[in-house]
């Protein structure tokens, strides 16, 4: 029999997923919600951050990975640099080891400057490959500079063009799969860019403050990334930190 995505999911148990989550100026009462899914059930994520926060001791507590989530775009409020940027994020959270570039920008140069300059940061997330059935951390080296980069397969906003995407139950795009949620999106429920993008344009606040009470009037009352968290949370694959992925 010739496995497809589909029947993967459906044989749950002998999938091994490891969830993500790019913070990108998220309110904390966003991270919040994320929080309350999957903390009941033991599962240990990776938070990418970009802002300082008083919830980021929360999530060191809770026992997740804290990564770092560089804006090398221009204007970025992280910094004028690479170095800069780096060190801004380092600030907030000393003890990270891995990084995904916001906008997943990356270029060769632009790694062995980074990973060259901070030996501690040993891990990158950056390379996304939509339903790529397999994942798999291998050695980047490049002008002296050796790092490991591991690829991941599901994103809620890529998914927001996958025509027919089922919201409502688990996917799996391999026997490993590894999932990169936004906090915000999860909170309006998205389905696609539209619960942003109206949220967005009626806020008169940087995201990072704005209210629940705001949020809750743009949120999705159907199927959205919050009703497939919620999904893949409670199914019965096998949920691996991230020490597990780097060895899966």
């Amino acid at each position: 029999m010739t496995h497809t995505p589909e029947n993967r999911s459906a044989e749950g148990h002998s999938n091994k997923v490891h969830l993500t989550f790019d913070i990108d100026w998220a309110p904390d009462v966003s991270i919040d919600a994320i929080r309350k899914v999957i903390n009941p059930r033991g599962i240990k994520a990776t938070f990418f951050i970009t802002h300082p926060s008083d919830i980021v001791s929360d999530l060191i507590a809770d026992g997740h990975e804290i990564g770092i989530h560089p804006n090398f775009l221009p204007g970025s409020s992280q910094g004028d640099e690479p170095e800069k940027i780096i060190e801004y994020l380092l600030n907030i959270v000393p003890n990270a080891r891995a990084l995904r570039t916001h906008a997943l920008v990356q270029s060769s140069p632009l790694f062995q400057r980074i990973f060259s300059s901070f030996p501690q940061l040993r891990y990158d997330l950056s390379l996304f490959m939509y339903k790529f059935p397999h994942i798999e951390p291998f050695s980047w080296s490049f002008g002296g500079t050796e790092f490991t980069r591991v690829n991941y397969n599901w994103e809620d906003d890529a998914a927001f063009f996958d025509n027919g995407f089922d919201w409502s139950k688990p996917f799996c795009p391999g026997p490993v799969s590894v999932y990169d949620f936004h906090p915000i999106h999860i909170h309006l429920n998205s389905s696609g860019s539209e619960h942003y993008d109206a949220l967005k344009q009626a806020i008169q606040v940087p995201l990072t403050q704005v209210s629940e009470a705001e949020i809750t009037q743009y949120q999705n009352n159907g199927e959205g990334a919050r009703s497939f968290l919620e999904a893949m949370s409670a199914s019965p694959n096998q949920h691996i930190d991230f020490e597990g992925l780097l060895c899966a």
